[in-house]
């Protein structure tokens, strides 16, 4: 640590409080992750995980890998969708103990704040809580933090080139997890070529040996968009940002969220983490992938809706340096407080009942995360009844959902608009078959999917109930005579 954050540092609180309210809060963690219903998006990865392939539609290939595995050890359950994130929570909190070792060892209250931090505020502790490919980017990314920290900490008068190949590997498995941990290679390139000190790196061959393995590692994804037309790609660079360009007023949305996420009481520290001169090790790279990756999101939303934990690369990068900014006590207070009243939130919103009206807050994903085994019995029982050939939706979402429940592979998208279904699902040898189809409140039966159906009938009309108050409305039909596209 440098004299200079030597001189602003102020302990937060006597060590042994700090370590209560970690594994206080490690505890919480671990029973959120165990209780909150399945998130609309995990189940559609699960079902990836039950098609094994190179790569996939949306995203890199990592998490549906892990998934799949997970499932034929331990069979259809929430218990194998949730353990692979519970392994890379605890390897989160592992190697960010090794990252405060490397860049404050004369500090321990460094590391406890910092797991504070990453336990409460708001936009890490809902990528890492459920099976999105999310809680592997924060993992990978950490671990080639630390390698990267490894090899700069003797650089040039000693270089651990091991460190450099292992960050390497981290930042390629990084990108075998979600596209946008490529932010962090360029901004290790753009720190090497602006940073006097690392251009003679460009000199080396380890560097290119190290970039070569970061690549290499991308190999299932480039070969699967190979033979499907480049259709993750086309779809990550173009056909996801197909909407209205934005301008202003979209930067100024994407500003907001983005202050909700992180929490308005850390800005102030990570403001100084962003435009302060350090001498710590590796704050050169955070701070250039910082705005890298910020400034990348804000332009993009002038164009199109940026979500919130898109700019994810750049929250991880600074995490283990705020700390070191965090002047007054006082804001640090506020900001648990602020992110433990979201966490409260959100368990309690995602395991036991909503905390409002879904359908009046247009609220899908809490809407979405009740009634689902009763559903998945009403499909059962109309699907027996009417001797339907197979179950489908208008929507991956509701599809996978419904599949979970149903622990089947065999419900389908019907939705116009491209997505993993159509990769899965063999049309011409549904010809003329009769389907049961599912629609909600928020994905309605639109004329493109009654058009590949001689005559739909519906069966059923209710309210989705959860405790007695409803949370959703759904509709099952018979569809009859199912008529594949024209190819």
């Amino acid at each position: 640590m440098d004299e200079a954050v030597k001189a602003r540092w102020r302990p937060l609180a006597p060590l042994v409080a700090l370590k209560a309210l970690v594994f206080g809060f490690i505890l919480v963690r671990l029973v959120a992750i165990g209780s909150t219903n399945i998130f609309q998006d995990e189940a559609y990865y699960w079902m990836w995980g039950q098609h094994p392939a190179l790569s996939y539609y949306d995203h890199p290939p990592l998490n549906a890998w892990l998934l799949g595995l997970s499932g034929s050890v331990l069979g259809w359950s929430k218990l194998a969708l949730r353990v692979p994130v519970v392994l890379a929570f605890v390897a989160d909190l592992a190697l960010l103990a090794l990252i405060s070792r490397r860049i404050a060892p004369d500090r321990p209250g460094h590391l406890w704040v910092t797991l504070l931090l990453f336990l409460v505020t708001p936009v890490l502790f809902v990528v890492t809580g459920w099976a999105l490919p999310d809680y592997l980017l924060v993992t990978l990314l950490l671990g080639a933090i630390y390698f990267l920290l490894g090899f700069l900490v003797e650089w040039p008068t000693a270089p651990r080139w091991r460190y450099l190949y292992l960050g390497a590997a981290c930042l390629g498995l990084a990108g075998l997890a979600k596209y946008n941990a490529a932010l962090l290679g360029v901004g290790l390139a753009l720190y090497i070529v602006l940073v006097p000190r690392m251009r003679p790196l460009l000199l080396r061959p380890q560097l290119y040996l190290a970039a070569a393995i970061a690549i290499a590692l991308q190999a299932p994804v480039m070969l699967w968009n190979l033979t499907e037309g480049f259709a993750s790609y086309g779809f990550i660079l173009g056909d996801r940002h197909a909407v209205e360009v934005r301008g202003l007023e979209g930067v100024r949305g994407w500003l907001l969220v983005s202050l909700a996420a992180v929490g308005p009481f850390l800005v102030p520290p990570l403001l100084g983490f962003a435009l302060r001169r350090g001498r710590t090790t590796g704050v050169g790279l955070a701070q250039i992938t910082f705005w890298l990756s910020s400034l990348a999101m804000a332009s993009l939303s002038y164009f199109t809706a940026v979500l919130f934990h898109w700019n994810l690369v750049a929250y991880v990068v600074a995490l283990p340096f705020v700390v070191l900014h965090m002047r007054w006590r006082w804001l640090t207070w506020l900001h648990l407080a602020y992110g433990t009243a979201l966490l409260a939130v959100v368990v309690v919103n995602f395991s036991m009942a909503p905390l409002g009206d879904p359908v009046a807050m247009d609220d899908e994903a809490t809407s979405w995360a009740y009634g689902w085994n009763e559903t998945a019995e009403a499909v059962r029982a109309a699907q027996r009844e009417h001797g339907a050939g197979f179950v489908a939706t208008t929507d991956y979402t509701s599809a996978s959902l419904l599949g979970f429940a149903l622990r089947s592979t065999d419900v389908t998208s019907l939705d116009p608009r491209r997505d993993q279904y159509d990769y899965w699902f063999d049309a011409a040898a549904h010809a003329g078959e009769d389907a049961i189809i599912y629609t909600d409140t928020w994905r309605r039966l639109d004329d493109e999917v009654r058009a590949r159906f001689a005559e739909i009938v519906l069966l059923s009309d209710e309210a989705v109930l959860h405790l007695g108050r409803p949370v959703n409305r759904r509709q099952l039909y018979l569809a009859k005579g199912y008529i594949p596209p024209a190819e």
